[in-house]
C-alpha cells in the first residue's frame, strides 16, 4: 500500500536537490550538512519504484508527487497553505482580475469544515441566501469531509449558466423550531440544499453614495489593485458633492492585498504604523503609511462583521487603535495570518502562510476578531439595514 506518511518527509528534499541541479554550492552545501534528509530521500525512489513496479493498478508519477506534496502541507493543519495544480493558480488569478464563472463567494476552512466567509455582493451566491459562517457539507452530492479549499472553489467554478447544488448546515437560534435540525456539540443546525446557477462574476470592488446629513458612504467589497486609489477617488468625488462625514463598508470583505491594506487606511490616518507583520525567527516589521494618499479628517464609521477578515481587519484595527473612528457592526472573522503566494516552473504555485500580523497596540487577532466599539447584529429579514441607520446617527450627532 503506498505509504503517504514516508513520501511527505521526502518531498522537502526532492525539491532540495531540484534546485541543486542548478548550482553546485548547494550541491556542496547539501552533501556536507544534510546527509540525513538524503537518506530520506533515498527512500523515495525505493518507494516510488515499488509502487510502480508492485501496486496493483496502474499509477501516474505526476499524481503521487502531488498527493506527497499536498500530504505535506496538510500536516502544518493551516487552511491557508496549500498547493495550486496549474489550473488552480490560474483560477485565483483570474479571480483577483476580477472575473470568472462561479457562484461569487469566499471560502476557508474553519474546525476542519468547509465555511462560507462571505458571499460577494450581487452575485449568485448572495442572491441565493448564502451568508457568512455557513458551512458547505456537499457539492453536487459530494461530501466535503476531508475535501481541500482549491478542489471545492473547482467543483463550484463553472460556465455561466450550468447548475451546482451545495448543501449548507447553519447554526441556528436555540429558540426557533424548525424542521430538520441536526445537533452537534450543544449546537442545533438547519441542513438544506441550495441550487445556484453559475454566472460570469465580474466585480466591482469600490462605489459609493451620499446619504442625507452631508455623509458620504463607501461601499469596499475586496482589497485587489489599485483600490487604495480607488477610495481616495471616491473621497474626492464624495467632497465635492459636500460630504463632511465618511462611512466606510468593509461588511463582508474578505481581505485581499496587504499593500492595498496599507492605502486604505492611509485615506484616513496621518501617521503610524497601519500593521505589524512577523515573520518566523524575525522581529516584528512595521507596514508604513502609504505617503502617495492625502488623509482626511472627517468624522469616521467603519462598518464590519463576521465576513470583514484579513485586510478588513487590518484597516478596522489601524483606526480603532489609532482612535480614528468608531467600528459598529458584529465582530470581524479572526484571520491574523499573512500568506505568500510564490509560482512555480511549471505554471503551478505554493501559498504559504509566511507572517503573523498584530495591529497598532500589539493585538493578535487570529482566532479572535475585533469587537465593534458599537456592537449590533444585522438582521437580514428586514428590509432597514440597523447596522448603517446606527452609523449614520452616530455621525449626525458628531456633526451636530
Amino acid at each position: 500500500m503506498f505509504n503517504k506518511k514516508r513520501v511527505i518527509s521526502t518531498v522537502l528534499i526532492l525539491l532540495m536537490l531540484v534546485t541543486a541541479g542548478a548550482t553546485g554550492f548547494f550541491i556542496h552545501k547539501v552533501q556536507a550538512n544534510q546527509v540525513n534528509e538524503l537518506n530520506m530521500f533515498k527512500k523515495l525512489f525505493v518507494i516510488l519504484d515499488l509502487v510502480k513496479r508492485s501496486y496493483v493498478e496502474e499509477t501516474d508519477a505526476d499524481d503521487l508527487l502531488t498527493g506527497a506534496i499536498d500530504g505535506m502541507l496538510e500536516t502544518l493543519d493551516d487552511p491557508y497553505t496549500g498547493y495550486l495544480p496549474p489550473q488552480d493558480f490560474e483560477n485565483m488569478q483570474e479571480e483577483f482580475e476580477g472575473k470568472y464563472g462561479g457562484i461569487g463567494i469566499v471560502i476557508t476552512m474553519k474546525d476542519e469544515q468547509l465555511t462560507i466567509v462571505s458571499p460577494m455582493e450581487d452575485t449568485p451566491g448572495e442572491r441565493a441566501g448564502l451568508l457568512g459562517g455557513d458551512m458547505i457539507v456537499g457539492i453536487d452530492g459530494v461530501d466535503t469531509k476531508g475535501m481541500g479549499m482549491q478542489k471545492a472553489v473547482g467543483m463550484m467554478k463553472g460556465e455561466a449558466g450550468t447548475k451546482v447544488t451545495l448543501t449548507i448546515k447553519r447554526l441556528i437560534d436555540q429558540e426557533e423550531d424548525q424542521a430538520n435540525k441536526e445537533k452537534e456539540n450543544g449546537d442545533k443546525f438547519n441542513k438544506f440544499d441550495v441550487e445556484i446557477i453559475r454566472e460570469d462574476i465580474e466585480l466591482s470592488y469600490v462605489s459609493s453614495e451620499m446619504k442625507e446629513g452631508n455623509i458620504g458612504y463607501i461601499r469596499l467589497t475586496q482589497f485587489i489593485d489599485h483600490v487604495g486609489e480607488k477610495v481616495a477617488d471616491e473621497i474626492d468625488k464624495l467632497h465635492k458633492e459636500g460630504a463632511k462625514a465618511f462611512i466606510l463598508d468593509l461588511r463582508n470583505n474578505p481581505g485581499g492585498l496587504l499593500g492595498e491594506a496599507s492605502k486604505v487606511a492611509s485615506n484616513f490616518i496621518d501617521k503610524g504604523a497601519v500593521v505589524y507583520v512577523k515573520e518566523r525567527g524575525k522581529e516584528k516589521e512595521a507596514v508604513p503609511l502609504f505617503r502617495g494618499i492625502n488623509s482626511i479628517d472627517e468624522p469616521l464609521v467603519i462598518l464590519v462583521n463576521g465576513g470583514s477578515a484579513s485586510a478588513s481587519e487590518i484597516v478596522t484595527g489601524a483606526i480603532q487603535d489609532n482612535h480614528r473612528g468608531v467600528i459598529v457592526g458584529d465582530k470581524t472573522f479572526g484571520k491574523g495570518v499573512v500568506q505568500s503566494v510564490v509560482p512555480l516552473a511549471d505554471g503551478s504555485a505554493v501559498k504559504l502562510t509566511t507572517a503573523k500580523y498584530y495591529t497598532p497596540a500589539g493585538r493578535f487577532i487570529h482566532h479572535q476578531g475585533i469587537e465593534p466599539d458599537v456592537k449590533i447584529k444585522y438582521n437580514p429579514d428586514t428590509e432597514i439595514d440597523d447596522q448603517l441607520e446606527k452609523a449614520i446617527e452616530i455621525l449626525e450627532e458628531k456633526l451636530n
